[in-house]
């Protein structure tokens, strides 16, 4: 059994879906073309058919409560419109997590491309001072020393202790200099990679928690009209379930059978000539869209003197945009 939807006006009444609507429509009109058949067979010129819609049905990429809708049945959309929000709160918070970080993964990438700070070159060059004072010390004291050794006034374990002393100076003062030229590098091209990678990898994060967070709006795709509306505000939805029904401003085509000796002179973008019902409106000129492969029986809402037991080919032909034509209407069909 199908879904019913309960009336807004009436919540007694129930509503049929657009998919039963279509049954409806197309009941309707088999008993319309039967009734043409039965009263005007003799007046009616070309191939009978009917309009029917090619319905885009909107769903929602995402589940949630529904807190706003901007449509309302029968009114006309352009694509890119709004026309129902979800909540939002948990994106929100996850694009602020994204965002976070890619500041992080950035400000570690510049740090690692650049060198240290301001600050701490001041601190090595300080310490590279100390160095070279202990250095000029150390080499004073060895000039003083190492005489009075060679003449046997000190020992020769004063001499080693003077000699291991300028050794050790001289050696703190390259090590001071050599932090200092460190400090002026930026990090190692292997850590700079890895670290342009990693803030890569945060924008893609943010990209995605955007993109899930621009999805709590469903906008239209298409320009149309609203035929029906399935949820409304307050309901919670889930994800590819309909919300509405579109007829777009291109949507509608007419179906009709011809038979074999006819299908000759038929050709996929062909004008054709398409009377509504009743004569009194201007004819429209459509394109053939779709010419069936394989014959069928004429349909039995056809059925005539002239076209029983006859194979048929179903024809499909496109009407023009923003043609106001309401599905399921019978027409004429000349060529």
């Amino acid at each position: 059994m199908g879904k019913h939807f309960l009336s807004i006006n009436n919540p007694n009444e129930t509503v049929m879906p657009v998919h039963f609507r279509k049954i409806s429509i197309l009941i309707v009109t088999l008993f319309s073309f039967v009734l043409c058949s039965c009263c005007n067979s003799d007046t009616t010129s070309g191939y009978v058919g009917y309009v029917e819609a090619e319905w885009v049905y909107v769903a929602a990429p995402q589940s949630g409560w529904l807190i706003a809708s901007f449509i309302e049945e029968g009114s006309e959309v352009v694509s890119g419109q709004a026309m129902f929000e979800l909540d939002k709160q948990q994106q929100s918070a996850q694009l602020a997590e994204a965002a976070g970080r890619t500041s992080q993964a950035d400000a570690q990438a510049q740090d690692i491309s650049s060198g240290a700070r301001p600050a701490e070159i001041r601190a090595l060059e300080a310490q590279h001072q100390q160095a070279a004072a202990n250095l000029s010390l150390a080499l004073a004291e060895y000039k003083r020393v190492m005489p009075l050794v060679e003449r046997g006034v000190e020992s020769t374990i004063r001499g080693d202790q003077v000699d291991a002393a300028l050794n050790a100076a001289e050696a703190a003062t390259i090590a001071a200099n050599e932090a200092i030229n460190v400090a002026n590098l930026a990090g190692r091209e292997q850590a700079k990679v890895a670290a342009a990678a990693a803030y890569q990898a945060a924008q893609a994060s943010e990209a995605v928690a955007q993109w899930q967070f621009d999805e709590r709006t469903v906008r239209a795709l298409v320009d149309g009209r609203v035929e029906e509306v399935f949820h409304r505000q307050g309901e919670f939805v889930t994800a590819g379930s309909p919300l509405v029904a579109l007829l777009p401003s291109n949507g509608l085509k007419v179906r009709f059978f011809v038979p074999q000796a006819a299908l000759a002179s038929l050709s996929v973008g062909q004008p054709v000539e398409v009377l509504p019902d009743g004569g009194a409106q201007v004819a429209i000129s459509a394109t053939v869209s779709f010419i069936a492969a394989a014959a069928e029986f004429t349909p039995p809402v056809i059925y005539s003197a002239e076209s029983r037991d006859k194979l048929v080919f179903l024809v499909e032909a496109r009407l023009p945009p923003n043609t106001s034509l309401n599905p399921g209407l019978p027409v004429d069909v000349d060529f």
